[in-house]
This record gives C-alpha cells, structure tokens and sequence, in this order.
C-alpha cells in the first residue's frame, strides 16, 4: 500500500481496507484469540497509513462475522480489543440485478420480520415472505413529489418498504392536484400567498403564511400512513442540494428521481456515484406546437449509480437544460429534453415510467426474477411505440469512471455552495422562530436597478456556472 505523504492523489489515498479470511468448520463464527492478538497491531500499522475506517470478515459455514476500526492508533493499541474495534451488524451486497442484505452472526439488529403481513398475502405468493421481509428492511428515497414521485411513493407504500424518505421543496397548486396522489382541495395554495422568489423554498414556510398550500412531501405522508401506519416515512422540506438534504438521501439503501429539474437529477446523480447508491431515474417528455399540435411523447427509465453508468452518460440529463434552469427552473417543467414555457403534464403519460420503474425496483429489492433478464430501460415513444435503449458509460467520465465512484465522504462534497436561503420579502407571515428564520412583512416591490457601468460583471451567476466552479475544484485536473 502507497503511503499518503507518498502522492498527491487524493481519490486514491485514505482508502479503506477489510481484511478477509475464514474458518471453514466454523458453523457461527467469531473472532479467535490468535486474531484478537494479531489483528490490533494490523489496524494500527494501517491507520498510521491511511486515515482509514479498517476492518476485517470472518466467513464460516453458517455466516460471517466483522468489526471496523473507527479509532485512531493509540486507541487501536489499548486493550480491550472491543474499546477500539465496533461490530459490523450488517452487510448490504448490491448485486446486478437486486439488493441483498447480509446480518452478521452477532449483529446487534433486532430480529428480522418472519414476513407474516396479511395485508400482503397475495404477493408473498409471487416472491414469498423473505420477499416481503425484504421490503420491510429496505430504505427508499424519492427525489420529488410531484407527477411521477407522488405515484411511485403510493406503490412503494402498498408493497410494504419499511421506511421511506420524500424530497420536495414545493406546495400544491391547483394546476397539479390531478396528477399528485392524495392531494385534496383544501392542499392547493393561493398563488397570491405563495413566495415565488428565487432562494424561497415553499415548502418550508407552508405552516408560517396562511393560504400557502401544503407541501408536496407533506401529502405523500399522508397518503403513507393512510396505506401502512407502520411505515416511517421522512418529508424533507427543502432542495434536494441543500446542506443536510442530500446527505440524508445517500443514507437509503436505494434512491428515486421523479424530479422536475434537470439540475436536481446531475447532483443526485453525482452522489449515487459518489456512495455508491442504486438510483432509479424516471422522466417524461410531451412536446406540442401551437400550430402543429402534438409532436412527440416520450417517457424514460434508468438504472444509474453503484457501478453502473452515470445519468449524464445515459443521456438523461440536458445540458441546455441545466443552463436554462440557472437562468428561471420555473419556466420549465420535468421531462427529457430543452422545452420552454409550460409543458403538458398528464397522469396516464406519467404512469408509464412510473410502473416500468416501480416493477423494475420491487425486483431489485426482492430479487424476484434476479436470474433471468435485466430491467427494460431506455427511451420509450409513444408517438412510434420504439423503445430506445440506453448509452453506456463513457470511458473518460469523472462522474462514473473518475473520480466520484466510491469516494464516499473522502470525495466531492454533496452538499454544494451557493444556495441561498432568505425570507419571502413581498408575503407578510408574522412571527416565524420555530422555523429558525427571521419574520418577514409586506413591503414595496424593489424597483428596477440600474445597469452597471462599463464592463463590471453582474453579480448574478447561473446555478450552472456554480456548479462548475464548486465541481471544478475537486477534480483533479488531468
């Protein structure tokens, strides 16, 4: 192994390492005196390396057992050897085509589920109760609430996924509820109460200004624990690249993008590669002319992230796109390719994705059909009934064949700079400190300013050209 001090790069230094060996007539088994003895100094020669966290696997006939050592040197030296190292309670295998979990045979967990549920007998039947035990164990985070997340959460919740995280920083208009499951009249806001300012995040001043609609996520959860009480569920008020949000999005086992914003899939994205996340994209695509009438429809679903190709290599994120989304994101709506203004938005065209990517996830959690095909994805026309099949990773790409894969928290940071948060300035709201933010009172729209003199640049950046500049000073230059 390279000593750090030893090159300047830093994706290939600190790298954790597990040491693995076995005790093949072990039925259960656990750590030996002899590797209670030897293995302090391993770890602690390793560490004065690389930063680490280290750990070790014993496999036997009837499981494995493990421990990380999360302590420095010093601490690795004292005794006893459980001060230092920490168990390994779970494995998380992501294989191909599903998503196995591994309990160690001293793992601290309770009690896996039997798979008894008899609201969900009938699809025990088709891939049995470990199936449905399964899905209870599994974490799923949607990125987005709206036309396409709002249907995938409702089946993720009829399936049974034991715990559920929503991401969306919008409220419910009016011009939405036929396509948001479980929206009600009374959730749609009135647009004259609703900030609409750049850096305003809806969602999370909902409960401060009356009239402001309820937020998206808030309505997923309704509908969850109308379905399954026992599902916990996490609404995340907020901008999937907001500090805190996305880290929580990398903490699932699996994640889903149904969002509306091209800008939103490239972070994810990012950061499926980065942690090495399954992520299950899905996008839909109706283009009309006002002279033509109907040109197109298309809808798409990918599987990206932990060891497959990135969405950028997929093709499933425009860069036009992002660059128009840096100038105004609200005059754009979800979809797969560069449309200005309002786009048709429809529940039977959002459907189709949705169940391609829905069935293709209960595979993957419950490895139902595991050996037999691959997901369908690609680019479907409903316009030419052709399914386009996908890119395939680029060999020179930073994001999935460069410096983001398997990083994890040594990589790029996740939580990018340069988004602002402030108050609604032209919304009265009155007293706010449970939201930590400042009160905020109606007040005279500013006027119009003045162009700057000669060649002074604007202090207005693209949200594109702060991601490039954020991006740009983690990859190395090559």
């Amino acid at each position: 192994m390279m000593r750090a001090t030893e090159t300047d790069h830093r994706y290939l230094d600190d790298m954790a390492l597990l040491m693995c060996h076995s005790h093949p007539r072990s039925s259960q088994p656990c750590y030996s005196g002899t590797d209670d003895e030897n293995e302090p100094a391993h770890m602690a020669s390793l560490t004065g390396r690389t930063a680490g966290p280290h750990g070790s696997l014993i496999f036997g006939q009837g499981g494995l057992t493990g421990r990380a050592w999360l302590s420095d040197v010093p601490t690795i030296r004292h005794e006893p050897i459980t001060a230092a190292a920490s168990p390994i309670d779970e494995l998380v295998v992501i294989h191909d085509r599903e998503l196995e979990r591994i309990r160690t045979t001293d793992s601290r967990l309770p009690p896996a589920s039997n798979g008894e549920d008899e609201m969900r007998d009938r699809q025990a039947l088709l891939h049995g109760a470990g199936g449905n035990t399964r899905l209870r164990d599994a974490h799923v985070a949607v990125v987005g609430a709206g036309g396409l997340g709002a249907p995938i959460v409702q089946t993720l919740a009829h399936l049974g996924v034991g715990e559920i995280t929503v991401v969306d920083p919008d409220v419910v208009e009016e011009s939405n509820r036929s396509r948001i499951v479980g929206a009600r009249p009374a959730d749609a806001g009135d647009p004259e109460r609703t900030p609409d300012e750049d850096g305003v995040v809806p969602a999370a001043w909902a409960e401060a200004i009356d009239g402001c609609g309820t937020p998206k996520a808030e309505v997923l959860g309704r509908v969850v624990s109308d379905i399954d009480p026992s599902i916990y569920y996490h609404g995340i008020y907020e901008e999937v690249q907001a500090p805190g949000a996305l880290e929580q999005v990398v903490a699932a086992d699996v994640i889903v993008t149904g969002t509306d914003t091209a800008t939103s899939r490239r972070f994810v994205s990012e950061a499926a590669q980065q942690y090495l996340r399954p992520l299950f994209n899905a996008g839909t695509d109706i283009d009309v002319d006002d002279d033509a009438g109907l040109r197109s429809i298309a809808t798409s679903f990918q599987v990206s992230g932990a060891n497959r190709a990135c969405l950028d290599c997929l093709d499933a994120i425009n860069e036009d796109r992002i660059d128009a989304e840096g100038e105004d994101e609200d005059n754009l709506e979800y979809g797969l390719d560069l449309v200005a203004g309002e786009q048709p938005s429809v529940i039977t065209i959002n459907q189709e994705p949705v169940q391609r990517l829905t069935f293709a996830l209960h595979r993957f959690l419950t490895g139902l059909l595991a050996d037999r095909h691959g997901f369908q994805t690609g680019t479907y026309s409903a316009t030419s009934d052709r399914l386009v099949s996908d890119a395939e990773a680029a060999p020179d790409c930073q994001f999935c064949n460069g410096a983001f894969t398997a990083t994890g928290d040594r990589g790029v940071p996740i939580a990018k700079t340069g988004l602002y948060r402030t108050t609604p300035s032209t919304v009265e709201t009155g007293s706010v400190a449970e939201l930590g933010l400042d009160a905020a009172v109606e007040k005279e729209p500013a006027k119009d300013k003045a162009e700057p003199e000669g060649d002074e640049p604007s202090k207005e950046h693209s949200l594109l050209a702060r991601i490039k500049s954020t991006v740009a000073r983690y990859i190395p230059q090559l």
